[in-house]
């Protein structure tokens, strides 16, 4: 099994508003937003497709007339869209034959539109609650024409040496990723754990359920210490520096 870590641009946010609840409010830090590429030897599976190219032209696109609104203000150029990361490890878009989305945030799955014979893997219940009224998930980047879904539900072996962890909290039905990797196993934490201070018992957060969110973290502690597996962030831009990105590949 191989891994690429793609790097699909940032964001600038409001540390205080958008990731750490009632700290830091005011205070404009850079999170990145990133998926990965695996190459299991008999299919490609990619995790998360970040963000739409429509803020290559206008960040706002997302978050216009919303309370987020200059709160989260994406960065991107060409090279930062999952379909050129994707070709930049030399793989067509064409050949990719799984999605998994960890959820269905604008930052998650933004890329989806541009692998139209890929089978797209959510929680069943997260797709019940982002497409719901509920929701604050921009139905343009995942309810494409012609998507072919494949639901889960829960902790499952998705293919061999790829599970699926049901960690929600930062929103319903969120789900992270452990792989073996042969030598080493890593899981992609998701929005289930964005920072490192996330990680610390009773540290502000934001969350659609924090008692949920807790216990999730928690989960993936325990999961990392059991597989000796290293805990992948999703907005922690100290440890995102420190990795290995596509085109080499993770090690």
């Amino acid at each position: 099994m191989k891994m690429y870590l793609l790097d699909y641009g940032y964001t600038n946010v409001d540390k205080g508003i958008v990731l750490t609840l009632g700290q830091d409010i005011g205070k404009v830090v850079p999170t990145p937003i990133w998926g990965a590429l695996l190459d299991t030897g008999k299919e490609y599976v990619l995790i998360d497709t970040g963000m739409n190219p429509i803020h290559i032209k206008d960040p706002n696109a997302t978050f216009i007339g919303t309370d987020l609104h200059g709160k989260i203000v994406p960065v991107m150029n060409e090279r930062n869209t999952a379909l050129e990361c994707v070709k930049a490890c030399g793989v067509s878009p064409n050949s990719i034959k799984y999605v998994i989305n960890t959820h269905l945030h604008f930052d998650h799955c933004g890329g989806n539109l541009f692998f139209p014979n890929a089978r797209f893997v959510v929680q069943k219940h997260h797709y019940n609650w982002a497409t719901s009224p509920k929701s604050n998930c921009p139905k343009r980047d995942f309810l494409l024409e012609g998507t072919k879904w494949l639901f889960v539900d829960g902790d499952v072996e998705f293919l061999p040496k790829i599970s699926l962890i049901l960690t929600p909290g930062h929103v319903p039905y969120h789900q992270s990723i452990l792989i073996d990797l042969g030598e080493k196993k890593v899981i992609i934490a998701g929005d289930a754990v964005s920072l490192r201070e996330s990680m610390s018992d009773n540290a502000p957060i934001t969350a659609d359920n924090p008692v949920d969110f807790y216990a999730s973290i928690r989960k993936l502690q325990s999961l990392s210490r059991k597989y000796q597996a290293q805990l992948l962030l999703s907005h922690d831009q100290e440890q995102w520096s420190s990795l290995i990105h596509a085109p080499k590949q993770f090690q």
